[in-house]
């Protein structure tokens, strides 16, 4: 009789443990996917309050201390020798756009991020016109360091500090003067921008990987455009992303050449 039994009950005992291992796996999996969508989360209100700070001191430097100082799981990656101080870039007409970029170490999340900033000097002869101009993020090496296509955040700011412009790869949300100028890819995420408004802002972009090669950074690129025409809005078309955004502009169109931040990578 006993020998029945445990006949019945030892296929019934193996049948349950293969049930469990499964569920255990998938809770598991559950687990750590809600783990990182934390962490995640956390990141994402650190780099708010970095922009915050941003817009608050119109200095990138002052606001970065302060976010430090704020979240010690954030860190500045160095780079070399001049890169990520501000550099000038000089328009004829349009006066002095100055470039500034970092990359920063999250330790909680484990991720690193690229941040650029850019901001006109309206006392230089600045005069907002449209079309629009194009900002972006792009990599010298998707391979090596791609963008996190679902990472990207460009938030502006008129001359007063008011928001101008705010979209966000990750929902698709949108305010004011942006648009989303081409499919955002691994090699690089751009936007259009209505100058008008806009005087400074940031770019945050999670990076998937990073790299030491400091022949292979990633960039802030900003595309400047005006016009006497009647022409309105948008006045070009976008493609590249790797290695730097082309821009097809319309006729009537004056432009810049493009204007690219110093680049940044991780030293290591």
């Amino acid at each position: 009789m006993l020998g029945n039994l445990s006949k019945v009950i030892t296929p019934l005992t193996l049948s349950m443990s293969l049930l469990t291992v499964p569920s255990m796996a998938f809770a598991e999996k559950v687990d750590a996917k809600y783990e990182k969508a934390v962490k995640q989360e956390k990141l994402n209100e650190k780099l708010d309050y970095l922009r915050e700070q941003v817009r608050k001191t119109k200095d990138f430097d002052k606001a970065m201390k302060i976010t430090i100082e704020k979240y010690s799981n954030l860190k500045v990656v160095n780079s070399d020798g001049e890169d990520g101080k501000p550099i000038k870039a000089l328009s004829n007409e349009e006066g002095w756009i100055t470039f500034t970029d970092r990359i920063v170490y999250d330790d909680e999340s484990d991720q690193y991020v690229f941040v650029g900033y850019w901001e006109w000097d309206e006392n230089e002869g600045f005069v907002g016109r449209d079309p629009y101009d194009f900002v972006g993020v792009y990599t010298d090496n998707k391979r090596s360091m791609p963008i996190d296509v679902d990472g990207v955040v460009i938030q502006g700011w008129n001359g007063l500090g008011d928001e101008e412009a705010y979209f966000d790869t990750r929902t698709d949300k949108k305010r004011g003067k942006v648009a989303l100028a081409k499919r955002a890819t691994d090699a690089g995420v751009g936007f259009w921008i209505n100058d008008r408004y806009v005087t400074n802002g940031t770019i945050t972009a999670v990076l998937e990987k990073v790299t030491t090669n400091k022949n292979e950074r990633v960039y802030l690129q900003y595309d400047h455009s005006w016009t006497s025409t009647s022409i309105t809005g948008i006045g070009g078309n976008v493609s590249g992303g790797g290695g730097g955004f082309n821009i097809t502009w319309n006729t009537g169109v004056k432009y810049l050449n493009p204007l690219t931040s110093t680049g940044e990578y991780w030293k290591g």
